[in-house]
């Protein structure tokens, strides 16, 4: 485990150029997102082929590469799911980067050689938290990115579990996990890798004013690595698997600079880091959440939310092309976003060509008037944007790049009389070789020569790797006779260790997983009315577990609950982030119910099976799922389902310090309610979402539950999904 000592420089990798970039520049690792099933489904994602040949790569120079599985996984996806998953197993990356409960489950039970790292997009926060990721499996969490300083520090302390950082590029002004904006906006959910960006549009308030006003600055938190070293953080992490070669290499060979240097020359470090960030393409640069004093700050409303360098506006589109005075240099083969004036996320063109004067040239200065040639449609008026500069694109060292191969472990022995080889994952799969050896006089054979010996087998199917090597006595090994057992021991390769051989325990845990999945049976479904309620305080026995509980504050709600269990008599709470469950371990004296509760993601019938074993008795199903998926999932969930009806949903939540305001507009003239509640400010949409089609064979199961216990029958279900909000 890495505790800071050695902290890990961790890098986006969008595709393969930007992945090569990065590790030339000094990345100990890189992040990378398959074609499907991650948070980044713009960006150009990797085949299993391509990321195969990238782990291979990475590893040969003592580099790590983890896999964005990040996204919520609904009930139709998860055959394919699964298959994703046993071909990762077989790839084996450093580690999967996950969201969702139920593809922690489906990775801990059927493909446990995996290593699951929890996505920021899983919203943990506090210790809390943290300590049930740790009891679910999960190595590594990565922080949620509206967690302070001061936060981090207190957590740090008490867990043994790796934590990682984001360290630099584009802040979501949400807190994690928990946006449902862009779905509002037209169904394209940032918990699925679709996000429209819509923080960075241009929106109204009630004073007549209009701002940026959920748009954040871009974090630069290059001058705090010496406080995340002595917190003992393992992994510092740059956002950008949508940005282009030259910015990642840019700010990894920045931040290279800050963690090689000693605590004496960090100052002078910090200045050549400043210079060569200062060349990439960015918002202004903010500590974004760590510090409350740039908290307050992060937003500036009256900046353009648009990303990269300002190069001028469209003054007149023509046909391949489009004309304008420049404010700032390109050359042909930059790469230029045109955003329309109302902050909309505008298209992405690599330069084709230039023209200045109606000449063509290779590149044109600030105050040229210059016609541009791009094949994507822009707007006149757009405002362009520098997002990335001309770099070579390296195709032809991709191209040499050898293929993928899967790692296999090795134990290997040497005695007087034999050497023997074993494969701790094939038991029944062992070489060895009699042999007669002599005592060595001066030179005896070491374990590291036959590490050495057996560890370097390039014409194998496999990769191997020596999980152990051990020689018994002082044994003298003539170089003819090793050179005789490493062929001999190949030929038993090439017969025994075959590929489809290495491919089978992959394959049979995928049967056991779809085995068990048809196997899975159904509970109940039910509805609830008016979703978003207020539960009136001191009434009923039911509460809500607030989502979002900065750290400093578990003391004092921990009382709140236990006055709340032994005192009132509460005995049903719903939990909308992981640590509430932490409530059948505090008071297991009690029948507590517990009801997961949006925004923790109930999506399918894994995640379903994982809350059930968390001690949940119903669960309250994912807002963006249809029609479709609640009936898929409700004929396969192990745990009894709650599904909104009706009601008034929080779209967005964020700790920035927003400007004060009642409502926002939007630019089709929608108002979203704004509220500050604690220390969130919560956006709602004014109209009340009401689910209009009905579901087979629901019944109100919290009525019937509160039959059992002697209560009082309701005409609705009432909860809220977030502390106090009506």
């Amino acid at each position: 485990m890495n505790r800071g000592k050695n902290m890990e420089l961790l890098a986006p990798a969008g595709d393969m150029t930007c992945a090569l970039a990065a590790l030339d520049a000094g990345a100990d690792a890189v992040y990378a997102g398959l074609k499907k099933f991650n948070a980044r489904e713009r960006s150009g994602n990797f085949t299993f082929d391509e990321f195969g040949s990238l782990l291979r790569y990475a590893h040969e120079r003592g580099k790590k590469v983890y896999t964005t599985f990040n996204t919520v996984l609904r009930e139709s996806e998860i055959p394919e799911a699964a298959e994703f998953l046993a071909k990762l197993d077989y790839i084996r990356p450093d580690g999967v980067i996950v969201q969702d409960l139920g593809v922690v489950r489906m990775i801990r039970k059927y493909f446990p050689r995996l290593a699951v790292h929890a996505s920021t997009q899983m919203g943990l926060h506090n210790s809390d938290d943290i300590a049930i990721a740790a009891s679910l499996g999960i190595r590594r969490v990565i922080l949620e990115r509206q967690t302070t300083l001061e936060e981090l520090s207190s957590i740090a302390k008490k867990t043994f579990l790796e934590l990682e950082v984001f360290v630099h590029g584009a802040l979501c002004c949400c807190l994690s996990g928990s946006c449902l904006l862009s779905s509002w906006f037209g169904g394209a959910s940032g918990n699925r890798g679709k996000c429209k960006q819509p923080c960075r549009r241009l929106y109204g308030n009630d004073k007549g004013k209009e701002g940026f006003f959920l748009s954040p600055g871009d974090l630069a938190a290059f001058p705090l690595i010496p406080e995340f070293r002595k917190m003992g953080i393992a992994s510092l992490k740059i956002e950008g698997r949508l940005r282009k070669p030259d910015y990642v290499a840019n700010v990894v060979r920045a931040y290279r600079l800050g963690l090689d240097a000693s605590e004496k020359d960090f100052p002078e470090a910090a200045k050549e880091a400043q210079k060569i960030l200062a060349r990439t393409a960015s918002r202004h640069p903010t500590l974004g959440f760590y510090k409350k004093e740039s908290m307050e700050k992060v937003i500036r409303s009256g900046e353009v939310g648009g990303l990269g360098q300002y190069c001028g506006k469209v003054t007149r589109v023509l046909p391949g092309a489009l004309e304008t005075v420049l404010e700032g240099r390109v050359h042909v083969g930059d790469f230029l976003r045109v955003q329309g004036e109302q902050g909309d996320t505008g298209e992405v063109f690599c330069v084709l060509s230039l023209k200045v004067g109606g000449k063509p040239c290779v590149k044109a200065l600030a105050g040229t008037k210059c016609v541009i040639g791009t094949k994507k449609e822009v707007a006149a008026g757009g405002l362009i944007y520098r997002i990335g500069e001309t770099r070579n694109d390296m195709e032809g060292r991709i191209g040499k790049m050898a293929p993928f191969k899967p790692e296999e472990e090795l134990c290997v022995s040497l005695s007087e009389k034999a050497v023997f080889v074993s494969f701790p994952r094939f038991p029944g799969k062992k070489w060895q070789e009699p042999i007669s050896l002599a005592q060595a006089e001066k030179h005896p054979f070491t374990p590291g020569e036959l590490e050495e010996a057996f560890g370097r087998q390039g014409e194998l199917s496999f990769l191997p790797r020596i999980a152990k090597s051990e020689v018994h006595g002082k044994i003298f090994l003539p170089a003819s006779l090793l050179k005789s057992l490493r062929r001999d021991f190949r030929n038993f390769c090439t017969e025994n260790m075959t590929e489809e051989l290495l491919e089978t325990p992959s394959r049979q845990a995928l049967e056991k997983l779809l085995a068990d999945y048809d196997a899975m049976k159904r509970a109940v479904v039910g509805e609830a009315e008016r979703a978003n309620e207020r539960i009136l305080s001191g009434t009923g026995r039911e509460r809500v577990a607030p989502f979002f509980l900065p750290e400093g504050d578990l003391p004092g709600e921990w009382e709140k609950r236990k006055e709340e269990v032994e005192k009132l008599g509460v005995d049903t709470f719903y939990i909308a982030s992981l640590g509430g469950f932490l409530l059948k371990k505090r008071f297991p004296e009690k029948e507590l119910a517990l009801i997961p509760a949006p925004p923790l993601p109930l999506a399918n019938s894994f995640a379903a099976a994982e809350f059930l074993s968390l001690g949940a008795e119903e669960g309250i199903l994912h807002l963006e799922l249809g029609k479709e998926d609640m009936c898929l999932l409700a004929e396969k969930s192990p745990l009894k389902l709650l599904f909104c009806k009706e009601g008034r949903i929080v779209l967005f939540a964020t700790r920035a310090n927003l400007e004060k305001t009642s409502f926002l507009r939007t630019g089709d003239a929608r108002k979203l309610l704004v509220r500050k509640e604690g220390p969130l400010t919560v956006l709602c949409p004014e109209e009340i979402l009401r689910f209009p089609e009905e579901i087979p064979n629901t019944i109100p199961l919290r009525d019937a539950r509160r039959r059992e216990k002697g209560l009082p029958e309701e005409k609705s279900s009432p909860f809220n999904f977030y502390r106090g909000l009506s």
